[in-house]
């Protein structure tokens, strides 16, 4: 029966998507919700990894706990909901004449083990080499992560970039060749080499790069006011750093570049340098 299911999926791509999409809704309890008051609209997905959208009134201060967050000229700001995020939060917003504190409940989630064998033993225990560039790359992806761009280029909207099946998702814990490693804060898409990535949201590129250690060729694009999304482990770059891109321009396309046993897309979105689940924001995107 199993093998009979698995045959109909490759052959037929949309109820391969709706069977993932089942599989995914089964195991994550998916927390959409709103707040809304004179102050403040939030939406999105009140989860550990979810990604929240705020609207404000233009001068007022956002605070989320003690965390001070950028307010844009016409009170739009993005909120990250880290893996691990504490359940309990206060949203503060605070106007010239008046303050509102919201209590904002998010939901825990389990998250899987996910084993990986087959690399190559220096891509899981690096040569001290190695190391020394793995460390000046990634001063370059924190930099480019933590570039602020004042637009909100993402309320074009999300879509996937790529299709594909889903082989690893956010969250899980990893064991690589049997050692355990930090958990996987992307979302893993296997499709055909070659096969075309595009842009899920209108961007700009920040960052290309040709030959990293883990990620091999890879790309980041900024969505603005801090939202960005890393594309890894590429065969081919098509967009170079300054482009300013449309949702659904293609950006590269699939390898098996860096840290990688195949063919594979890593997407990834953040905040900043904190990942939240591309899967979650496809499924509760506000309708901007």
């Amino acid at each position: 029966m199993t093998e009979l299911l698995m045959q109909y999926l490759k052959k037929n791509s949309f109820f391969k998507y709706f069977f993932f999409l089942i599989i995914f809704f089964c195991n994550t309890q998916v927390s959409y919700a709103k707040v809304y008051s004179d102050f403040l609209d939030l939406e999105g997905s009140f989860m550990q990894g979810g990604l929240l959208f705020g609207k404000t009134k233009p001068k007022n201060k956002v605070f989320f706990n003690d965390n001070n967050i950028f307010v844009n000229q016409e009170g739009d700001f993005v909120l990250a909901i880290g893996r691990d995020h504490k359940l309990e939060n206060l949203i503060t917003v605070q106007g010239l004449e008046k303050k509102e504190v919201h209590k904002i409940k998010i939901s825990k989630r389990k998250y899987k083990i996910q084993r990986i064998d087959g690399l190559p033993k220096n891509k899981v225990t690096p040569s001290e080499e190695e190391m020394r560039r793995i460390k000046k790359e990634s001063k370059k992806i924190i930099k480019s992560k933590n570039v602020f761009i004042n637009q909100t280029l993402y309320k074009s909207g999300f879509i996937w970039p790529v299709k594909g099946i889903v082989t690893g998702e956010y969250g899980n814990q990893r064991i690589l060749n049997g050692k355990p490693r930090r958990p996987h804060y992307g979302l893993d898409i296997a499709a055909p080499s070659g096969t075309k990535i595009v842009s899920p949201s209108d961007a700009e590129v920040v960052l290309t790069l040709e030959d990293s250690f883990f990620n091999g060729k890879m790309i980041i694009l900024n969505h603005g006011l801090g939202l960005n999304s890393i594309y890894s482990h590429l065969k081919n770059i098509h967009v170079k750093e300054g482009d300013k891109i449309k949702k659904g321009s293609v950006i590269a396309e699939v390898g098996s570049t860096g840290r990688s046993t195949g063919p594979h897309l890593d997407w990834r979105i953040n905040v900043y340098s904190k990942a939240v689940d591309p899967q979650l924001l496809l499924l509760n995107q506000p309708k901007f």
